[in-house]
């Protein structure tokens, strides 16, 4: 069995490495981890109360401060102003699976220990930030633009968030082919 791994190509092991990780994830996330709310009530509660900062630093000073509330419903927060909601971010916008397929990828990639640890942090704080920045202009969108929510919740926004991780994968690679050359 080693000797048929070790005549398998990189991108073959690599492919073979990936759906064993995304195999045994689900079935972690699925079995243990969703049914405890973890790490998703923190994760979802974390991005609410980053995007809420977003909207009150770029906000008219004039209008009613923003505030982040627990909803009723598990899996969701609620961000208000004075006694409306203005958005409801769910465990599935909190960027879990995204973080996920970036640091995964990153993981599985050639390379020494203390580079993949720098990349995949900078990263998903980078991802972090950039979700609650996609939240608050979700906001925005909803405010002055409804008509372009939707388009912008599920395309727009979601394709930045995809060029980010793709972007952060060139990075990595594009440094594991300097050290290769120097």
């Amino acid at each position: 069995m080693k000797e048929k791994w070790q005549n398998l190509g990189p991108a073959q092991q690599f492919i073979i490495k990936s759906f064993v990780c995304v195999a045994l994830w689900r079935l972690l996330y699925t079995y243990i981890l969703q049914p405890l709310a973890f790490p998703d009530k923190i994760l979802t509660k974390f991005i609410g109360k980053g995007t809420i900062i977003f909207i009150n630093t770029f906000s008219n000073p004039l209008v009613k401060k923003a505030y982040c509330v627990d909803s009723k419903y598990a899996g969701e927060v609620i961000l208000a102003r004075g006694n409306h909601a203005i958005l409801r971010i769910g465990d599935a916008c909190n960027g879990l699976e995204l973080m996920l397929i970036y640091a995964g990828v990153i993981a599985l990639l050639p390379g020494k220990v203390s580079q993949k640890v720098v990349f995949i942090t900078v990263g998903i704080a980078a991802l972090l930030v950039a979700n609650m920045i996609r939240c608050a202009g979700l906001e925005w969108v909803y405010e002055f633009y409804r008509p372009m929510f939707d388009t912008t919740h599920h395309y727009l926004f979601t394709l930045v968030m995809y060029v980010l991780i793709f972007s952060g994968w060139v990075l990595y690679i594009n440094k594991l082919k300097n050290h290769a050359k120097g």
